[in-house]
């Protein structure tokens, strides 16, 4: 029986010790192509900033993906960020060109908020009813829905500060998350522009393999636009989990770096998956001779 497959790719805030020796040994010329994207290797200096950390994240995504030697999938869907990586391997932009719009959209979101006036915070419980009224209390928007017990919001950090009293109030708790601004918001707008000239230097072809989107959490219809509203519009990861199972995948990889979207994927489909409708969610990892390069791990 074929089983329907997506690969997860995941977004910013994955885990990245070590990843940088492991893309030299896996693609050297992927991490040749990222120095040349961002002006230096952003490996070194993935803590500090958006500007290092989502050029290097895509370029570690596509050299797992290439060394693991996977049979192709029936799709790919990547968290924020990780739609890059899905545009690549789907077909739609080439390699080279998912590095450069990356360290164009990691530049443009770390310039976006340069008095860091905004940021994100995780809300403890609830769904995403809650965390729409608590948003709409305080002037917030919900930035991700990631999965259950997953939401985040985002917005000005005294508004996030208020909210947190506000929850804290209903026996709730409002975790600030460790990042430079209020990403998936209307205070990166002024990040559109710089991202929006890497999208027009680029060239998009017919998907060879569906790539959703975790904007509309559907097959992306329109690549350009959807990169562009990354920026501003919520993360529908959650959604777009479920919506493939609707599809009739049962079968999700996690390609990393990290197992962040497993962990997503695993609180998703947690409950009230059983028998044709259960799921398997698998991180494989790379051992013994890699599929890039032929070099012993």
């Amino acid at each position: 029986m074929n089983v329907q497959t997506a690969v997860l790719l995941p977004g910013q805030g994955t885990p990245m010790d070590g990843a940088g020796d492991e893309v030299q040994r896996l693609r050297p010329d992927l991490h040749e192509a990222v120095v040349a994207a961002v002006g230096e290797d952003p490996f070194p200096r993935v803590g500090e900033s958006t500007r290092y950390a989502q050029p290097a994240i895509v370029c570690s995504s596509l050299a797992r993906y290439s060394a693991l030697g996977l049979p192709e999938p029936d799709a790919f869907f990547g968290h924020s960020l990780g739609e890059i990586v899905a545009l690549a391997l789907g077909g739609v932009i080439d390699q080279r060109e998912a590095l450069v719009l990356a360290a164009a959209r990691g530049a443009a979101m770390a310039d976006a908020d340069p008095e860091r006036l905004g940021s994100m915070a995780a809300l403890r419980k609830g769904g995403l009813e809650e965390a729409q009224a608590l948003a709409d209390e305080h002037g917030l928007v919900v930035a991700c829905d990631n999965a259950p017990g997953q939401i985040v919001l985002a917005g000005r950090i005294d508004a996030l500060d208020a909210a947190a009293e506000t929850a804290k109030t209903r026996g709730n708790r409002v975790r600030r998350l460790d990042v430079a601004g209020a990403f998936h918001s209307p205070m990166m707008e002024p990040a559109i522009t710089g991202l929006q000239a890497a999208v027009d230097r680029t060239t998009f072809r017919e998907a060879r393999v569906t790539v959703w989107s975790a904007v509309t959490a559907a097959p992306i219809d329109d690549p350009p636009r959807r990169l562009i509203d990354s920026l501003t519009h919520p993360v529908l990861f959650r959604p777009g989990l479920l919506a493939l199972h609707a599809a009739g995948v049962r079968r999700f990889v996690d390609v990393g770096p990290g197992d962040v979207a497993a962990g997503l994927a695993r609180r998703t489909f947690a409950d009230g998956f059983e028998g044709d409708d259960a799921v398997q969610i698998d991180v494989p990892q790379i051992t013994g001779p890699d599929a890039a390069t032929g070099q012993d791990a």
